[in-house]
């Protein structure tokens, strides 16, 4: 069962329980980790990841537990190649706390190796950072505006069965074009609004366990309209939504349960996707440069590149959306 919340709800009730589960187009999961009783033991996760066709950077910053994380990669997606680091600071002193409201809120982190600043405005977001020895041996420097455009997005809310104390927020935000640079080593990738897309990944939690975490994502223009795509396992009570999506030109179209088979999960391999009588009918291939997967290994979390064939019969079997050879990529993630 799919459940479509389209009015407003508090996440939690006076009890810290979750009100309600299910998926929204819009942001209607008012949000506010003062209400939880559970508070001090929440998560938080940050993802950007923007593309022009010729070069990717992911950026996920995570506070868990007592632990801090600041994760990039970049992918040169023309001559094949990936350079990623990742910063993991443990019992710090203060926390560092990721901005709540979408359209305020600012994080400044710095140490020996990083200036890292995320601020959050009314029109969209503003990423700037100073890597100092990225991947142990270039300097990263990335200046990135990114804007909203108009569109709709993915908020799911899903409790855990045994205890409702305990919840899994996600927004799937791709609706955001990008201008600026980024830098690293001795190359250069401008980015402009005409040719660069980015999404933004945000997820609120408190768990009992660890959860392996895979998502294919993409973002990128077929047939002179934007497709983005979510899928996504399960994590929490989600009888009543789930991740599962894909957009065209910031039109959500929601998915249910998709079927994911993979050689044995060898990260050079085939990924395929189904769902339905072929309302989803996909495989994604990982990029290989001298026949090993172009990915990025950055503590706890993967990401490897590849690219879309298939078809999705979703809106019309007639005329199904046509992946051939669209840019993608995959995340495997425990938290």
């Amino acid at each position: 069962m799919q459940r479509e919340i389209t009015e407003k709800h508090n996440v939690f009730d006076e009890d810290g329980e979750v009100v309600c589960a299910g998926w929204a187009r819009s942001p209607v999961f008012e949000y506010n980790s003062e209400q939880s009783k559970m508070h001090g033991k929440h998560s938080e996760r940050d993802c950007y990841f923007i593309n022009n066709g010729e070069v990717s950077l992911y950026l996920s910053v995570e506070n868990s537990g007592f632990e801090f994380a600041i994760k990039i990669a970049v992918a040169d997606l023309k001559k094949g190649g990936v350079i990623s680091d990742c910063v993991i600071k443990k019992f710090m002193f203060f926390k560092n706390e990721l901005p709540e409201a979408g359209n305020k809120g600012e994080l400044l982190y710095t140490d020996k190796r990083i200036q890292l600043q995320l601020t959050n405005t009314n029109d969209g977001r503003f990423l700037k950072c100073d890597f100092i020895d990225f991947g142990g041996f270039k300097n990263l420097y990335f200046n990135i505006n990114l804007k909203k455009v108009n569109g709709e997005s993915l908020n799911e809310l899903a409790p855990f069965e045994r205890d409702r104390k305990y919840f899994y927020l996600k927004r799937f935000v791709p609706k955001f074009i990008a201008n600026g640079v980024i830098r690293v080593g001795g190359l250069e990738y401008s980015l402009n609004e005409t040719n660069t897309r980015a999404y933004f990944d945000w997820m609120r939690f408190s768990k009992t366990r660890k959860h392996n975490y895979q998502r294919l994502s993409a973002d990128c223009i077929i047939d002179n309209k934007r497709f983005s795509l979510c899928l996504a396992n399960r994590i929490g009570d989600n009888r009543f939504g789930n991740e599962n999506s894909f957009f065209i030109d910031g039109k959500l179209e929601k998915l249910s349960r998709i079927n994911v088979k993979s050689t044995n999960g060898r990260f050079d391999r085939p990924f395929y996707f189904k769902a339905g009588y072929s309302a989803v009918d996909i495989t994604f291939k990982p990029f290989t440069v001298k026949g090993k997967p172009m990915m990025a290994v950055m503590d706890k979390t993967t990401i490897v590149f590849g690219r879309l064939y298939g078809e999705i019969k979703r809106i019309d079997y007639e005329n199904p959306v046509v992946l051939d050879n669209a840019q993608a990529h995959m995340i495997f993630s425990e938290f």
